[in-house]
């Protein structure tokens, strides 16, 4: 028999059963044919699927799975129901399941899952896409023709000088995304939205759900910043690979990476012109293009510190500003990681402690994340581990700077962070194959979000240019991340262009601007005391602290933004899903 077999992460979510729906068969004619649409599977894997629907005689529908890339052909769909303009699928051998809905009679838009979830869009076989040509004020636009991407998202590119002060020399193409608005009347004032990073491309986002709770009234309009995505991007080449994981947990940032990167990207760019202050006057300069007036700015981690600098450079120009996992000016990042990590993980501690599952099966998990933080004192450790992607086990040496720095990105992701004491324990066994298994897949997909050379460029001169050896004392005492993240990257700024930045941008952003300021109260990088600073001095700001939020996306965190920017204000919003955000249960495994 022939199997659909994908790639997988370690911790998969399950998927019940899709409900039976009544057949229609009026209905169920307008879903039959050959569909075609490409997954994104875990690895970065992108994989062709054709759905082959069959109406009978009395409407039921049947239907049949190929996928070329893994030469599968013909695989039997068990169940297939099409209702409302819904259509769902059931493979149950193989644990898939898929819901979209059908916007136009040639495209599916929905979710696949098979222990993950992505975004999977069904057009028909045979029918062309749009492809005319369409002017937004200045710029144009043209169909994206991505197969990730409905077919009325638009694309496009905007030229600014590099060197925005002389206005002569290179040009960057900034790459741009416009989602049109859902409504057939929108307002006026489109949504920007920021990436985080530094180094993350906004188009990227394009594709994820949350955008249409932003579009439902207003364009969402998406820009690479300078060195990012496809706007000139200044990325230096991965230390690892999803084949190979030793590259993630050795030496952070070691100085031949760096200077080979330096040296590869003062090819294409002047390495200091890439700072936050200048990528957002590119924005605004596509803003004025784009024909817009005034825009709602949103974004969360470094993207909250874009939406602030936008709102201090170009105020006349903004309506409101949303921030989540606000990083503000003062901040100094990565000068706050030791701080930040420590009140996680002790939280993490504790939360264990106070659940009789979990302190059932860890009573001593407090004495065992020591020992297993002693197993460094000597230097690196040799650790035996799975690899999650190619099933096969590698030796992989790690370092303590970067083990740490692992545990900071594990828990930004709460089904994975409630793993830990699990392999806490385990790794005080002697055994840290398991948690380099769970955390790889965690740190090579932020690592790949990130284009590390404009990452260079803003926070040597924006961040780094500021830190004093006292603070680097202050903030790591007491905490067992210590300065494994400022030390490398300090070494690393050294070989680095440094933009010239005033002292001035420290300074916090004075506004009386609708702000909506989120933080989660789990957030190991971001905690809510950074939020506080940044919305003490906006004057109509609100601020909100997400009980068991970490430094990652909520459904309702993102419906909360979308219903303020359609308000306007933050009166009246309304807060009570927040509450059902909770911590989800900690692992606890027997026979340990």
């Amino acid at each position: 028999m022939k199997t659909l077999k994908l790639a997988f992460l370690t911790f998969a979510i399950f998927l019940g059963p899709a409900p039976l729906i009544a057949q229609s068969p009026q209905s169920n004619s307008a879903i039959k044919g050959s569909w075609l649409g490409v997954i994104a599977a875990p690895g970065d894997v992108k994989l062709r699927l054709r759905l082959k629907i069959t109406v009978a005689a009395d409407g039921s529908l049947t239907a049949l799975l190929d996928s070329p890339d893994q030469n599968s052909s013909n695989l039997t769909v068990d169940l297939i129901t099409f209702q409302n303009g819904v259509l769902r699928f059931e493979m149950k051998a193989l644990g898939i399941g898929y819901k979209g809905s059908i916007l136009r009679e040639d495209e599916i838009v929905g979710t696949f899952n098979q222990g993950w979830s992505t975004r999977l869009i069904f057009r028909k076989e045979g029918v062309a896409l749009p492809n005319a040509t369409i002017k937004r004020g200045r710029v144009e636009l043209k169909p994206c023709n991505d197969p990730f991407l409905t077919s009325e998202v638009l694309c496009g590119k905007y030229v600014v000088f590099e060197d925005r002060a002389a206005q002569t020399g290179r040009r960057i193409s900034l790459n741009l995304v416009l989602l049109p608005a859902i409504s057939p009347k929108p307002a006026p004032d489109p949504v920007f939205y920021m990436a985080g990073g530094p180094g993350g491309a906004a188009t990227s986002y394009a594709k994820d759900d949350f955008m249409n709770g932003l579009r439902r009234n207003r364009d969402v309009v998406l820009v690479d910043q300078r060195g990012t995505g496809q706007s000139n991007l200044l990325d230096c080449h991965s230390l690892g690979s999803y084949e190979d994981m030793r590259g993630y947990f050795g030496e952070v940032m070691p100085l031949g990476w760096i200077r080979a990167c330096r040296e590869q990207l003062e090819k294409i760019a002047d390495l200091k012109l890439y700072t936050t202050t200048i990528a957002m006057d590119d924005i605004d300069e596509v803003r004025s293009a784009l024909g817009y007036d005034r825009i709602n700015v949103y974004g969360g981690s470094y993207g909250s510190t874009t939406t602030l600098a936008y709102l201090r450079q170009h105020p006349e120009h903004v309506r409101t500003i949303s921030v989540f996992g606000v990083a503000p000016f003062s901040v100094k990042f990565p000068l706050s990681f030791s701080r930040g990590v420590q009140e996680a993980v002790d939280r993490m501690l504790a939360d264990c402690a106070a659940d009789p599952a979990c302190h059932a099966a860890y009573p001593d998990l407090v004495n065992e994340f020591k020992a297993v933080m002693d197993q460094f004192d000597k230097g690196s450790v040799e650790v035996a581990a799975l690899n999650p992607f190619t099933r096969s086990e590698q030796q992989v040496t790690v370092t303590r700077d970067a083990f740490v720095d692992s545990i900071r990105q594990v828990l930004y992701v709460p089904q994975v962070a409630a793993a830990l004491p699990a392999l806490i324990h385990l790794g005080a066994k002697g055994n840290l194959g398991p948690f380099v298994t769970n955390a790889f897949p965690v740190v090579a997909a932020i690592g790949n979000r990130i284009a590390r050379g404009m990452q260079f460029s803003v926070i040597c001169g924006e961040n780094v240019a500021f830190i004093t050896p006292e603070e680097i004392k202050t903030t790591s005492a007491n905490s067992f991340y210590g300065d494994a993240r400022v030390r490398p990257v300090m070494r690393a700024c050294n070989e680095w262009p440094r933009a010239k930045v005033d002292s001035s941008f420290l300074d916090p952003v004075k506004s009386d601007k609708p702000a909506l300021v989120i933080a989660g109260q789990l957030d190991p990088v971001t905690p809510p005391s950074l939020a506080e600073q940044v919305a003490r001095t906006l004057s109509h700001g609100r601020l909100v602290i997400v009980p068991n939020a970490t430094h990652t996306s909520y459904d309702c965190v993102e419906n909360l933004v979308a219903d303020f920017i359609d308000k306007g204000t933050t009166e009246g919003l309304d807060l009570s899903c927040l509450n059902q955000i909770k911590r989800p249960p900690f692992l606890v495994v027997k026979n340990q």
